[in-house]
């Protein structure tokens, strides 16, 4: 009864929505890196908090139901040296929390992370995390970041690869990170380090590589064709794992088009973007039950005002993403030696709206459904709450 409530709710909500949009939802109002908005003062301070309230009811045999009410918060100085190009160097502190607890309770990638990094049971605890960030802006549209990186759903891949979702449970992303940004093309590429081991190890060593590329083809003012690259590729070993069995290879790639075209509805612009894609999965190690799978993946998605929205059609064959949604998985709740479904397939429906925007907040309030025939409840829902507010304060000129 109460799933069922809960799935009016969130319909009603989404009927609310004129029009259909993508998972831009969690922006954290912060400038790229690749502009020259990002580099500021000589010296300044900078806030990012977001606050979450999300409630899941998701269909039990793919995944539990869960709610995540909790927090992101960092704080961080910057420092940027008179140089001939931008760069910057930026130290502070991070933490995520869930009241009443801080565990990750979504992604296949997170289930086993007391083993893969290291910390054991003591990943549960309090999460206090240095940041740093070393960026440089060698020429224009062209960044480069060390330590800290700009993430999750910056990177807009496709919720097959990402689940929008780890934004809000996934400890920031570090590593390496490459990002250009031109007048027709966008190219995105990092190394996000997991797990760092020394020789003698217990557990291995992780990262994941991933690769986003947009190359944008102008039919008119209003209107342009897209091609795109979407890549992610998991590790965990290394020659200094002291336990065999642990080396592990995971490759998703998506090839897709899509179509971009600008409207007027009652005076108010409207972005309208549909894509098209497909997915490839393979696997080297033997980690789940299945080597290799594929997908097919549609999505279109809008901007009117305040109001963001999408809707999305999955279809896939023994498909494996490691990072992306659980109902795109041929695994389900019962682990991932145990296939769920050989053909995993969904259509989904989601919209935001929000309450208030800035350069520095924002206020709003989404829903989602998922209808997936492969399960034996055929629906799955959600709610959620989200406030962003980054303060920037400029101390020396």
């Amino acid at each position: 009864m109460m799933r069922l409530i809960h799935a009016l709710c969130t319909l009603m909500c989404l009927c609310l929505a004129p029009h259909l949009m993508a998972q831009g939802n969690y922006q954290a109002e912060v400038p790229s890196r690749t502009t020259l908005d990002a580099f500021g003062d000589r010296l300044s301070l900078r806030l990012l908090a977001e606050a979450f309230f999300r409630n899941n009811e998701y269909a039990s045999d793919l995944i539990a139901d869960y709610t995540l009410p909790g927090y992101r918060f960092r704080a961080d100085l910057g420092f940027r040296p008179n140089t001939s190009f931008p760069v910057e160097l930026r130290l502070g502190v991070s933490n995520l929390y869930y009241w009443g607890a801080s565990r990750y309770p979504s992604a296949m990638a997170y289930l086993d992370l007391p083993y893969w990094n290291g910390e054991g049971e003591r990943y549960t605890k309090f999460r206090l995390r240095p940041f740093f960030q070393a960026s440089i802006l060698p020429t224009k549209g062209l960044a480069i970041l060390l330590g800290g990186l700009e993430g999750g759903a910056k990177h807009e891949l496709i919720e097959p690869l990402y689940n929008p979702e780890l934004n809000l449970t996934a400890d920031e992303e570090t590593g390496l990170q490459i990002k250009y940004l031109g007048e027709r093309t966008k190219i995105d590429t990092w190394v996000d380090w997991r797990s760092f081991i020394f020789r003698g190890e217990a557990h291995p060593e992780a990262f994941i590589f991933g690769l986003t590329a947009r190359h944008r083809f102008p039919l008119s003012s209003i209107s342009s064709l897209g091609l795109e690259l979407q890549a992610l590729a998991h590790h965990r070993g290394g020659v200094l794992n002291q336990q065999a069995d642990t080396v592990h290879t995971w490759l998703n790639t998506a090839l897709g088009i899509s179509y971009e075209h600008q409207f007027k509805v009652m005076e108010a612009p409207l972005s309208w973007r549909t894509s098209a894609f497909a997915l490839s999965y393979t696997q080297r190690g033997e980690h789940y039950s299945v080597n290799e799978g594929w997908g097919i993946y549609a999505e279109s998605e809008a901007r009117w005002r305040r109001w963001q929205a999408k809707m999305g059609l999955w279809y896939g064959t023994d498909f494996i993403g490691v990072l992306g949604v659980p109902f795109a998985q041929s695994v389900g709740r019962k682990g991932r030696q145990v296939i769920h479904s050989h053909h995993p397939r969904y259509l989904s429906l989601s919209a935001s709206y929000r309450i208030m925007e800035s350069m520095k907040y924002s206020l709003s309030l989404s829903a989602g459904v998922w209808m997936h025939p492969h399960s034996a409840d055929r629906m799955s829902s959600y709610i959620e709450a989200y406030l962003s507010i980054s303060p920037y304060f400029g101390l020396l000129k």
